[in-house]
């Protein structure tokens, strides 16, 4: 009996305790500025990390699209491909311009922001940090509540000396609400 439920303590453990390595996701991908898309181009996708890299730059800004109060800046942001909504996996519709997610409709903007629902928040997003040549920290995605603080999740812009990013999908600021209207 004592053996029976030491195996079963062990296999709680084994499942309960994360085990991320570097290059999957929960944990830490360093990429150089080579693999970030160009300012205002389509995003890029990283399964391994399930996240899209997105650069907005001035277009992506000033995008009409964007509802009252849910404005961006420029700067690089790692998003979380799942749907706020109930979990599907989303993509890229270069045809629109946006994200689309097939199974129930919600639409968001390349910088996550939720233009229709029946989603009703923006994109989750992943923190990214800049990195120089020594591996320092030049810059990182504000934490917090983005309900509370607008800077939180918002997108990092690089400070000069930048030669790499890091994104830690162990560390995830849930998307702002945004449960108006559909508006596009």
């Amino acid at each position: 009996m004592a053996l029976f439920l030491a195996e079963g303590g062990g296999a709680v453990l084994w499942f309960a305790v994360p085990q991320f390595k570097p290059g999957e996701f929960g944990g830490v991908f360093t990429l150089d500025l080579a693999k970030l898309p160009p300012s205002d181009a389509a995003p890029t996708a990283f399964e391994a990390g399930r996240f899209w890299l997105v650069n907005v730059g001035p277009n992506t800004e000033a995008d009409a699209r964007h509802p009252d109060g849910q404005n961006t800046r420029p700067g690089v942001l790692a998003i979380y491909k799942v749907c706020v909504h109930l979990g599907c996996i989303y993509d890229w519709k270069p045809v629109n311009n946006r994200f689309e997610c097939p199974c129930h409709g919600s639409k968001y903007l390349k910088d996550g922001t939720r233009v229709q629902g029946p989603a009703n928040r923006n994109l989750d997003r992943f923190v990214v940090r800049a990195l120089d040549a020594e591996g320092k920290v030049l810059g990182e995605t504000v934490r917090g509540d983005a309900n509370q603080n607008p800077a939180a999740g918002a997108p990092l812009n690089l400070p000069p000396g930048t030669t790499a990013v890091q994104i830690d999908t162990g560390l995830r600021v849930k998307g702002r609400n945004n449960g108006g209207p559909p508006t596009v």
